[in-house]
């Protein structure tokens, strides 16, 4: 069967995981509040692996520091997302729109893949303090 129309063709990636380890870091500067935390990725897996090109993360505001997991699908057009939504909540809007917002910058080589669907998993781990 030949691919005539990306619109057309869905893929959908129950086995894509991606796990993100969140830390909380504290302010550079000697201000009473904090910075975002730092989002870092401890790992990617299933077939969308090999297709992100560029996967900035998150930035989880410090009022959300307890593990949350949520689900988020993307549509692709030639690699690029144009939405970005909640499929299954974290039960923090916080996290929600955090996660959304940086699926949206995310880019995937050119492919026939027009959707996927993502879990995200949130863990929160404290680091020591940044050196200034």
């Amino acid at each position: 069967m030949k691919f005539h129309d990306a619109a057309v063709q869905r893929l959908f990636l129950p086995s894509s995981l991606l796990f993100l380890a969140a830390s909380f870091l504290p302010a550079q500067n000697n201000s009473s509040q904090t910075d975002a935390s730092r989002i870092v990725f401890t790992s990617i897996s299933g077939p969308v692996r090999n297709a992100v090109v560029y996967a900035p993360n998150p930035v989880i505001p410090p009022a959300a520091l307890q593990q949350h997991r949520g689900v988020y699908k993307i549509d692709l057009d030639n690699g690029i997302p144009y939405d970005a939504r909640v499929v299954r909540s974290t039960g923090h809007k916080i996290l929600d729109d955090a996660a959304v917002e940086a699926l949206r910058t995310w880019r995937f080589r050119p492919h026939r893949l027009v959707w996927a669907t993502i879990p995200i998993e949130f863990r929160w781990t404290k680091l020591p303090p940044r050196k200034q």
